[in-house]
């Protein structure tokens, strides 16, 4: 179906108009900018589950094998839709800069890469963009950062390059075995390649720093704090679950049976993960870095969903992903709005601001409730269907998880007491509360929080045939086995 390649190619002509746009009138641009972003997102609500299955697939180099494959099935159109919904907002979240043409550009870049990944069936293709989407980012945190954005920048391209330079290696490693880049062919083949384990070992140490799973995280501290409100979100609610999809469809979908062996290793590291995550963003006074923290252990949870051979499990995780972009989203957003009337990301920097700003105060506490999993919000879905596959694993693992959830509650309940309902501080003449376009921005995550927290059963349908599809690949290949 050719239309999938629109997914593509309109951000990237979007990207392409803002270039030759003029740069005097910085509203023109967003507005355009944000136009481009939406248009996928139209698309895709405009024939819904008609996608499904949708296929676009042309020679490209022949001598190779290689295919420009681009496929929707259902675990790709949760992440397609995930992409198209955060990327506009993250581009009208971004405030007056000065090189808006530019920037702008890039983030319509990003779109269009990431687009072009969740949708890829070529192993090519999927690491081409696998790779090309580390450049967008790294411009993104250099151009709109803090202080020591260069040194955050510099420390997230090494970090994502070391993770990922073998893998090039793993793909020949696996094209050589098979004589084809396609993932539903490699999937028949991959575990009975030469050295399945070193690249299977390959692909998931990539995964696992994008994502980061436990101790690979290394960069995150640095390039969450420093990057600006636009860099934190598309960092910690899309970058991560390109990792997480990389687990998904790779490593669970190409090496089902080794990954079934090395889970409960995996499952122990994200354990410590959550842990070590929500223990250090207890021990904060720094509100950036508290959410930041709070991030790296809410998706080492989701990790340790995956890392549990269940479809309960798997359902919940994917779920959670979703769950956990659209929270993170919106607390960064809020954070990045106190942290320009603060002028400051410090929790001392002032107390008392629910009497000076009611509805910022009050619309943080909702993003507060739903990171926190209060039921008939979106992560209590997710959390309870993870516990409970955990539960069947072992009672000690599960009581550890859901020790994790109530430091969860005392550091985020904290963080509200401490900037908006402790003795009020003086007054100071930048603390404007939430104006309409603002508010209106966070209306849409809000709405995805009530109706995932209240009604999750559609997108738990959706989701259901990709989590049974792994469990069954495993079935298969040791019913051959036998």
């Amino acid at each position: 179906m050719l239309s999938l390649l629109w997914f593509i190619i309109i951000p990237f002509s979007a990207a392409l108009v803002t270039l030759v746009l003029p740069a005097s009138n910085p509203k023109t641009l967003k507005r355009c900018a944000f136009l481009g972003s939406l248009l996928p997102l139209l698309m895709l609500l405009w024939n819904n589950t008609g996608w499904l299955g949708a296929d676009f697939s042309v020679p490209w180099m022949r001598a190779l094998s290689i295919h420009f494959h681009l496929h929707l099935d259902s675990l790709s159109l949760v992440f397609l839709f995930l992409v198209n919904v955060i990327i506009p907002i993250s581009i009208v979240s971004e405030r007056v800069v000065t090189t808006p043409r530019f920037l702008y550009a890039i983030i319509l870049a990003l779109q269009g890469l990431l687009n072009g990944f969740f949708m890829a069936q070529d192993l090519v293709i999927f690491t081409f963009f696998w790779e090309a989407m580390l450049l967008p980012l790294y411009f993104i945190i250099t151009l709109r950062g803090g202080k020591e954005r260069q040194k955050a920048a510099y420390t997230f391209i090494i970090y994502m390059i070391a993770g990922s330079v073998l893998m090039v290696a793993a793909v020949l490693l696996l094209y050589f075995a098979a004589l084809s880049f396609d993932i539903p062919t490699l999937a028949i083949i991959a575990e009975k390649a030469p050295h399945a384990m070193l690249i299977s070992a390959i692909f998931l140490l990539a995964f696992c720093v994008k994502t980061p799973l436990f101790p690979f995280h290394g960069w995150l501290p640095i390039t969450y704090y420093e990057a600006s409100t636009t860099g934190t979100i598309l960092l910690s609610a899309i970058l991560s679950k390109a990792g997480i999809y990389g687990i998904l469809r790779i490593s669970l979908g190409l090496f089902p049976n080794i990954m079934r062996e090395w889970n409960p290793w995996l499952l122990d590291l994200a354990i410590i993960g959550v842990l070590y995550g929500a223990i250090v963003a207890w021990a904060q006074t720094d509100f950036k870095k508290l959410i930041a923290y709070s991030s790296f252990s809410h998706i080492n949870f989701v990790l340790a969903g995956l890392f549990v051979w269940d479809s309960t499990s798997q359902s919940g995780a994917i779920i959670q992903a979703v769950n956990h972009a659209v929270t993170i989203t919106g607390l960064f957003l809020l954070a990045g709005w106190l942290e320009l009337r603060l002028s400051s990301t410090s929790m001392d920097a002032a107390g008392g601001l629910a009497k000076y700003l009611p509805k910022l105060c009050w619309i943080t506490l909702f993003f507060v409730l739903s990171a926190v999993a209060l039921p008939g919000m979106n992560n209590f879905v997710g959390e309870v269907l993870i516990l409970y596959a955990v539960l069947g694993q072992s009672i000690w693992l599960a009581a550890l998880l859901g020790l994790t959830v109530i430091f969860s509650v005392v550091y985020m309940l904290r963080f509200m007491h401490r900037i908006y309902f402790e003795t009020p501080a003086p007054f100071q003449k930048n603390w404007v509360d939430l104006k309409g376009k603002e508010i209106w921005l966070t209306v849409p995550l809000m709405a995805l929080i009530l109706w995932l927290g209240v009604y999750p059963m559609p997108a738990l349908k959706q989701i259901e045939p990709a989590a049974k599809k792994i469990m069954s690949l495993a079935k298969m290949e040791k019913g051959r086995n036998k």
